[in-house]
């Protein structure tokens, strides 16, 4: 599996000295985990990293490590954004509410996601969709590895519960060979 937009993503990532995860206002396991996943990542990189979510993490959700961390607020001082596995801005109603929506199109915004993005989402971005990964972890580990990016165990961990909450333990009909065996 080869990115057309990998490159690009790497080069804003590379620049970026802190960069914000986004997470739509209800969010899941896959959303999640994908989030945390790249803070590990960009974190070992040695990247600044926040996770936002607009709503307050849903207790379900705590069992993932790290879940603790996602705050509310977006901060003012970043210098690129990712947004993971979000298909519209609809989704990100507090950003709206608080017109914050604005920050995200001032500075370089990356999605990565597993589903088909709406036209919506169109801020300032390069966007890396791959609808037939089962989940946005296994967008992010394909990235990864095209990139020659870092996966310790734990980032290895939280893409494993991406994968497995998007696909249901392995049983939906989207699961694939690629997805089982990443």
């Amino acid at each position: 599996m080869s990115y057309k937009t990998a490159d690009q993503i790497n080069t804003i990532l590379q620049n970026a000295t802190h960069i914000v995860v986004i997470q739509a206002d209800n969010p899941d396991a896959d959303s999640l985990a994908s989030a945390l996943a790249l803070e590990h990542i960009l974190g070992d990189m040695g990247k600044k990293i926040t996770l936002y979510c607009g709503i307050d993490i849903s207790g379900y959700l705590k069992y993932i490590p790290g879940s603790d961390r996602v705050v509310r607020d977006l901060p003012n001082g970043f210098d690129a954004a990712i947004l993971v596995d979000c298909s519209s801005i609809t989704l990100l109603e507090q950003l709206e509410k608080t017109n914050q929506i604005g920050a995200l199109r001032t500075r370089p915004f990356i999605i990565i996601d597993h589903h088909d993005v709406e036209n919506d989402v169109t801020i300032n971005n390069v966007a890396l969709v791959d609808t037939e990964s089962v989940a946005t972890g296994e967008v992010i580990y394909q990235l990864s590895k095209q990139l020659g990016w870092e996966t310790s165990k734990d980032t290895a961990s939280l893409l494993a519960s991406s994968i497995l909450a998007d696909s249901l333990g392995l049983t939906v009909e989207s699961t694939t060979a690629r997805s089982i065996h990443t």
